[in-house]
Parts: C-alpha cells; sequence; structure tokens
C-alpha cells in the first residue's frame, strides 16, 4: 500500500539551528557595531561533515591583519573604558571647615 503524500508549506523547508545560528550572528553584529566595529564578511556555514564542528558555525569573513588590529584596539579601548569605570571611586578627603555656629549668640 503506498503512503499518502500531504502537500508541504514554506515550514517543511525551515531549520531550526540554522536560523538559531543567523540569530547568533545579529546579535554579535549589532553589539560589535555598538562598538564601531563592523564585520561585513560575516555569514553562517553549515555543519561540516569532516570538521569537529557539530553545528552551524559564524564566519567571520576575511579579515586583513591590519582590520584586525584597528577592531582588536577599538574594542580594547572600550573594555578598558568600562573596566575605569566599574572600579570604585576612590575617597575624596574630607575638607576641615570651620562650621558657624547656628545661633549667633552662641559666638558671643
Amino acid at each position: 500500500m503506498q503512503q499518502k503524500l500531504h502537500p508541504i508549506g514554506p515550514e517543511y523547508f525551515n531549520d531550526q539551528d540554522r536560523d538559531y545560528a543567523v540569530e547568533a550572528g545579529v546579535e554579535l553584529v549589532n553589539a560589535l557595531r555598538k562598538l564601531g566595529v563592523d564585520l561585513e564578511g560575516i555569514g553562517v556555514s553549515a555543519p561540516c561533515d569532516r570538521c569537529s564542528s557539530v553545528g552551524y558555525v559564524l564566519d567571520l569573513g576575511p579579515v586583513e591583519p591590519a582590520q584586525a588590529l584597528k577592531m582588536a584596539a577599538t574594542i580594547n579601548g572600550y573594555a578598558e573604558e568600562s573596566s575605569r569605570l566599574r572600579e570604585p571611586a576612590a575617597p575624596t578627603p574630607k575638607r576641615n571647615r570651620n562650621r558657624r555656629a547656628k545661633n549667633l549668640n552662641a559666638t558671643l
């Protein structure tokens, strides 16, 4: 007996693993862009049968050494600024002020 085949819709081709990788890539690119770093060649690659990776991977694209150094300097600059902001502020020394008496008669 032959199995009856039903029509399919676009969801037949959905790939949740790829969708997850794309969402992760979007988050990474947007976070880096907030820091002024752009990965123009980023993409998502399918799982490789010969590789140790078992799922989709993000390819960062062709990044020349000079571009990598510029990106690293930008990210490091923001990281250093963030570290400075997280450090507790040094306590300010108390100033010795001569307090005026509230009651002027008390000083006479």
